[in-house]
Parts: C-alpha cells; structure tokens; sequence
C-alpha cells in the first residue's frame, strides 16, 4: 500500500468552487452605489477585468483536461507522473497539455532517496520532487512536492480576481500578465490586481499581491492590500 503525505490531493483545491482565496466579500447595495464611477486618484492598472473565464478549471472539468488516472496496479513511475501533472494542471488554474519525465526515467523507491521529475505545461517546465520515507509496517510513505516554482497563467489570473472580487467592487484591473510563466512557488510574483473601494466618500484602487502555490491563484499574500 503506497501513501502520500503531500500533493496528491491538491487537485481537488478550494478554489475550484469558490474562487481563489482572497479578502472579497459579497457587499451590498450601498457599497456597490459608492464605487459607481472609477477613481480618480491613484494608478491605474492596465488591464480591465470585466467578466467570467470560462475555461477557469473546476473540479469536473480536471478530469476532463487530463488522461486518464492510471489502474491501481500500475508502476508507481506512472502513478507519481500522473499526479503530478494533476498537480500542475490544477495549479495552472487552466486546462493545457501536460507530460512527465523523471530522472533515469523511473522515480526510486529506496527510502530517502530523492528523484527530481518535470512536468511540462503548453512549454512551461515546473519542476517537482518524489522521495520514499522509511517503511511503516506494510506501508511505504511517500511525499511529491513542488521543487520551488509554479506555473502562472493570465487567463487564470483574470478569471480568478473577477470571481473573488466582482461582488466587491464593478472596478477591477490587473497587470498585463503573460500567457503563462514560470513563477516562485508560493511567493510573491510582483505582479497586482487591482479594485476600487470607497473611503470617506472616495473612491480609491486598492492593489493586491498575485501569487500561485498549491492551491493556484491567491490573492491573499503576506504583503496586505494598499491603495494606490
């Protein structure tokens, strides 16, 4: 019996049903009515974020942007190259070819032995790392990890700030993110998004951090929200 103590699971992440996290409430009628017109003030993003992504992944449509998952009985080389492609597809927040290779072709499983494996996505290599733990009775624990950096992807970016922040404010703006980029895991990528909110009756941008991680797209980075 083989388990994992890390990402096999993240595919099935909390931002395929409600959207990425993020500090984007429901709001009201009143609050809708203060940010009726843009701001005056401030610096203005230059993409204008205005509807729905349709092709943002949920959890049934996973699935279908990946083979199938392999037979129980398949080698585990074939069954850690599937999930981790899982991994970064969901990461990816976009469906997108995937395929796998890993170091010597197979991933050891002599415990504490590590084997590096990459997953390239639509050209991008993101880059991940299987190792064995020591035998628990009949188990064989395993851990797959990100080896430090994610894929972006705009379309993901785009779609996910509209579906956390479009109740909050009809102002919504972004950098001009590339199609799809290596970026640091879990980190800060220096790129914002951007919504208008009112204080003492002005309306002011208020921009956010962008970083992808496990749970792809985030909004909610250590850096809090600041106007501009």
């Amino acid at each position: 019996m083989r388990t994992s103590t890390a990402l096999l699971g993240l595919a099935i992440i909390g931002l395929l049903s409600t959207g990425c996290a993020g500090t984007g409430s429901d709001g009201d009628d009143d609050a809708r009515s203060a940010d009726s017109a843009p701001p005056k003030h401030g610096t203005r993003l230059p993409v204008p974020v205005t509807s729905a992504e349709p092709a943002l992944l949920t959890v049934e449509s996973l699935r279908d942007a990946l083979p199938p998952e392999p037979a129980a009985d398949a080698p585990f080389t074939e069954v850690a190259q599937w999930s981790m492609r899982r991994s970064t597809v969901a990461m990816a927040g976009i469906p997108g070819r995937t395929s796998a290779e890993c170091e010597g072709g197979t991933v050891s499983e002599k415990p504490s032995v590590t084997t590096r494996c990459t997953v390239t996505y639509e050209g991008v290599k993101v880059p991940w790392a299987v190792r064995f733990d020591e035998p628990a009775g009949d188990l064989k624990p395993y851990d797959i990890t990100n080896a430090g950096q994610a894929v972006l992807t705009a379309k993901s970016v785009y779609g996910n700030f509209w579906q956390t922040y479009h109740r909050t404010s009809k102002h919504l703006r972004c950098d001009r993110i590339p199609t799809r980029e290596l970026v640091a895991y879990d980190k800060d990528t220096g790129y914002e998004c951007q919504y208008a909110s009112s204080t003492n009756g002005e309306a002011r941008w208020i921009d956010v951090p962008v970083k992808v991680g496990e749970h792809g797209v985030t909004f909610d980075n250590d850096r809090p929200p600041k106007p501009s």
